[in-house]
């Protein structure tokens, strides 16, 4: 667990680069959606999705840094390397999304203008959640199997792919089927991305696994 956790101080040590980025992107979203003043429609999405995006830019540091090699010198196994690497997308992902939810209200307080609504607030921020976290299942395999420069262009045809296989299957369920998404969506939608989140990780193991340093 110390491996663990050291790999993802690791990680979370290269946002240190990014400080000035991250607190310039968080006011420049706050004064858009301030002056805008739909903020309850996109802040919730923005910034967790800027978070999230941004938690895989630890893939270039490795490419870049060559920090796979550095790794192995040490007693870490691979499956360690790739399990902190999911728990280091996730948490800061979280973080993001925590903090998307918490400017939403702030802004919301003290612009008058804004129509607060709690329960559309929550709703957007796990719809942007579950989005996000089908991005990252799919790239993070991609990642280790093609590396953070052709796993990019990769990853943009398969979203591509994925949106049009979604927006079929939902043009083709029933009403049945609409009904128990209404019904059950919420606990539908953790229960898949959670044991999407797990498949992946396996796929991801196999394959950085069979890599040689």
């Amino acid at each position: 667990m110390k491996e663990i956790l050291g790999l993802i101080i690791k990680d979370c040590m290269t946002l240190k680069s990014y400080m000035k980025t991250i607190i310039f992107m968080i006011i420049l979203f706050s004064v858009c959606m301030y002056i805008n003043g739909d903020v309850t429609s996109f802040m919730p999405v923005y910034i967790p999705l800027f978070f999230g995006i941004l938690a895989m830019s630890s893939f270039s540091y490795d490419n870049i840094s060559k920090s796979d090699k550095y790794l192995h010198t040490f007693p870490v196994s691979k499956k360690d390397v790739v399990k902190a690497r999911y728990l280091y997308v996730l948490l800061i992902t979280f973080v993001g999304s925590i903090l998307g939810f918490l400017l939403t209200i702030f802004i919301a307080l003290i612009n008058n203008k804004v129509n607060f609504n709690f329960e559309s607030v929550l709703s957007t921020l796990l719809g942007a959640v579950c989005g996000i976290s089908i991005f990252q299942i799919l790239q993070i395999p991609i990642m280790y199997k093609f590396g953070a420069e052709k796993g990019r262009m990769i990853q943009i045809v398969l979203v591509v792919a994925l949106m049009v296989i979604i927006s079929v299957a939902i043009s083709m369920m029933n009403g049945f089927s609409l009904n128990m998404l209404e019904k059950y969506g919420v606990v539908i939608g953790c229960v898949a991305i959670v044991l999407l989140y797990v498949l992946s990780y396996k796929i991801s193991c196999k394959i950085y696994e069979k890599k040689e340093f």
